[in-house]
Order: structure tokens, then C-alpha cells, then sequence
């Protein structure tokens, strides 16, 4: 039989899709939707007013082209490769050129929804600091689509050379930030075709230079493996994911977090939650994110509603998307061998979220303290921690009463 890579990527992307699709049915579910719904409002809200603040010494264009360059440079190929192929499939290497193609234009059309976002969420700001039209909206997006299919099909290039993660990606990002800035700055009219030119120039030198070169199959196959852990951590934060492969991380500058907790039998599961959560990267990383994003927000937007809005938001999001954690040991069977009832697990667990919520709580309140003045703060702070009462004293035991129904 005649080996059809074109087919083989199409049963995989379509494999891909499916799994895909079944995960983002847990995360995107009705309480998330909503929250999101409540925070894009607000943040609609806040930044149109802000928008008309702006005066032309902003520097909107250097903030769009780190926003754009982010966006478009941070480029992965989605080559859907799995280990055993670099036995089985390395026989039909140059068969697997329209594979490769199709995977590359594939990562591109999934991948262009981020920097279409940015795009235009950037336009308002873009045009009260310019003054030039929305009109310009599409020519941009036409160069911005062509500067991220070169990122991909650039990094392809890239992927057969040696010190691929350094080098080629300076020089992406490096080139990108200055045609991105190209047209953004001047005038459509000789900026475009000068970047144009510029593209094309540098994937046809690209290419002649990684002629003759084979693909590096376990690398390729490394790196897939890598983005989709990624995605199956994010998944795992609402629901099981059993070919998870975590990643765990000593840590011990951070061992004075879970010292005070006593020795005592009661107590074994408050320290196993402690310690989970500061040597496994997804728990770890995800609070950490979601504290960050949230104080960056809170310190950027102004105003006491929204100050209130989005401590609330981060702190929802932070506590609902920690309630997975509770199974996290599930499928340890060591842990069954614990002479403690299992009322314990779940209480020190409730106890360690809501400490973590307090946290979130506290500092948020304290930004609250510093832009809305003492009293206004103060309110702010008892609200944060009003919510995390209830959502820690009624609302997870309620959820983690259903887990375990």
C-alpha cells in the first residue's frame, strides 16, 4: 500500500480536533463563561474611557509593536508527530514534505486568532495617539498575517538547524518588532512592499540555507510532546486528565511556607497540599499568573467599582479553578495506605485554598488602599474577603460534597 501523508495528517489533525474539542467542554463551562463575560465587560468599559485620556505623547506604537510581536513571533509548529515515529515514519522522510506543509499551515490558521485580538482591541488606542483612520485596520491585518506566516514557516526552516531556541528566535523577533513598527509608523504606501521584499528575501536565503538538511525527528517530536503537557496542565485545572505528564520541582528556598504547619496527625494532608502546590509547576504557575495579571489590572485600572469587579473576578477564578486539585492523588495508591479519614483530606483542603484566596484577598486590597484612600480601600478589602468566606465556607464544600457524591 502506498503511504498518503497528506492522509495521515488529516486522521491526526482530525484526532487532534476531537480531543481538543472534548477538554475545551470542561474549561469553557457555564460558570467560567460567565465570569469572562463580567470581565471583558468591564475591561471593555474601563478601556474606552481610558482611550480618551490618551494624548498624541503616548507611545501607543512602541506598546502595539511588544503587544503584536509577542502575539505573532511566539510561533509553535503543531506537527502532531508522536514517538514512535521517529522508527516508523523516518523511512518516508521525503514523503513527509506535504505532511510538514499541511501541519505548517495548520499552526498558522490556529494561530492567527491571537494577534487579530490584539490587533484590534490596539486600533482605538492606535488611532486617538495618531490620528489615522480605522480605515487602516485590514491593510495592517493583511501584513500582520503575512509577517506571521513567515514566522512559521521561517521557524520551520529554523527547527533543521542547530541552536534553533536561540539565535533564530532573536532574529524572529528582532525582525518582526521592525516590520511590524515599519508599517504601523509610516505611510502604508512604500512601507508595505518594503516589508514585503524584506520576507521574502529572508525565507528565500532561509531556505537555500537549510537545503539538503534532514529533519531533526526527536527534536520534533520532543517539542510536541512539550506544547501539548502544556495544554493538558491547563485542562487538567477543570478536569482529569490521565496522560498528563507533570513536572515537579524541588524548591527549598520556599520550605519556610509549610514549616509552621504542625506535626500532627490531623495535619499530614495540610502539609501534602502545601507541599504540592509549591513543587508542581501547573498549581504553582497558575496561581502565580492569575495574582500577577490581576495586580497588573488593578494598578493600571482606576476606580473603585472596577477595583472591586476584578479582585473579585481574580479571586473566582483563582478558587474555581483550584477545586481540581482536590483529586489530584487520586490515582496514588500509597496514599490509601494513610490511617487518616478522609474527612481530613477534604477540610485540610478547603483550609489551604482559603488560605490561599486570604492572600489574594490581602494584596488586592492593599492596591485597593492605595488608589481609592483608606476608607474606600478598607471597604474593597472587607468585600475581597467577605467573598472569600463564602466561597470557601459554603460554596467548595458544597463542590467538594458533589465530587465525591
Amino acid at each position: 500500500m502506498k503511504f498518503d501523508a497528506v492522509d495521515l495528517f488529516k486522521k491526526r489533525f482530525g484526532s487532534y480536533m476531537e480531543e481538543v474539542s472534548r477538554y475545551m467542554r470542561y474549561m469553557l463551562n457555564d460558570h467560567l463563561l460567565f465570569v469572562l463575560i463580567i470581565g471583558v465587560g468591564a475591561f471593555v468599559y474601563s478601556y474606552s474611557g481610558w482611550v480618551k485620556t490618551l494624548t498624541p505623547v503616548f507611545p501607543a506604537i512602541p506598546l502595539m509593536v511588544i503587544l503584536l510581536t509577542a502575539a505573532i513571533a511566539v510561533t509553535t509548529i503543531n506537527t502532531l508527530l508522536k514517538r514512535p515515529d521517529a522508527v516508523y515514519l523516518i523511512v518516508q522522510e521525503k514523503a513527509m514534505d506535504q505532511y510538514f506543509k499541511k501541519a505548517n499551515m495548520a499552526s498558522f490558521w490556529m494561530q492567527i486568532y491571537i494577534f487579530i485580538l490584539v490587533l484590534a482591541a490596539c486600533m482605538p488606542m492606535y488611532a486617538a495617539v495618531t490620528g489615522f483612520s480605522f480605515s487602516r485596520f485590514f491593510p495592517l491585518l493583511v501584513v500582520m498575517l503575512l509577517i506571521k506566516l513567515w514566522n512559521v514557516y521561517f521557524q520551520w526552516e529554523t527547527m533543521k538547524l542547530e541552536n534553533t531556541d536561540t539565535t533564530w528566535l532573536f532574529t524572529r523577533i528582532i525582525m518582526s518588532a521592525a516590520l511590524i513598527y515599519l508599517v504601523l509608523a509610516f505611510n502604508l504606501i512604500w512601507s508595505i512592499p518594503v516589508a514585503l521584499v524584506v520576507l521574502v528575501a529572508s525565507y528565500v536565503w532561509m531556505k537555500r540555507k537549510t537545503v539538503g538538511l534532514t529533519i531533526k525527528w526527536e527534536y520534533l517530536i520532543d517539542k510536541e510532546e512539550a506544547r501539548m503537557n502544556r495544554f493538558y496542565r491547563l485542562a487538567n485545572l477543570f478536569t482529569d486528565v490521565p496522560h498528563l505528564k507533570g513536572t515537579v520541582r524541588r524548591r527549598a528556598y520556599l520550605d519556610f511556607l509549610y514549616r509552621p504547619i504542625p506535626y500532627a496527625k490531623e495535619k499530614s494532608f495540610a502539609y501534602l497540599w502545601s507541599r504540592t502546590f509549591v513543587r508542581t509547576n501547573e498549581f504553582m504557575g497558575l496561581y502565580v499568573r492569575l495574582t500577577v495579571i490581576a495586580f497588573l489590572l488593578l494598578v493600571f485600572v482606576q476606580g473603585f467599582y472596577l477595583n472591586i469587579i476584578f479582585s473579585l473576578l481574580f479571586i473566582y477564578l483563582t478558587g474555581f479553578q483550584f477545586i481540581p486539585m482536590l483529586r489530584h492523588f487520586d490515582g496514588q495508591v500509597m496514599l490509601k495506605l494513610y490511617p487518616i479519614d478522609d474527612h481530613f483530606r477534604r477540610r485540610s483542603f478547603i483550609h489551604f485554598l482559603r488560605i490561599l484566596l486570604v492572600v489574594q484577598a490581602l494584596l488586592f486590597g492593599i492596591v485597593g488602599i492605595a488608589q481609592n484612600g483608606s476608607i474606600d480601600g478598607v471597604i474593597i478589602l472587607g468585600i475581597n474577603l467577605a467573598f472569600v468566606a463564602v466561597f470557601t465556607f459554603v460554596y467548595v464544600p458544597y463542590r467538594v460534597k458533589k465530587i465525591y457524591a
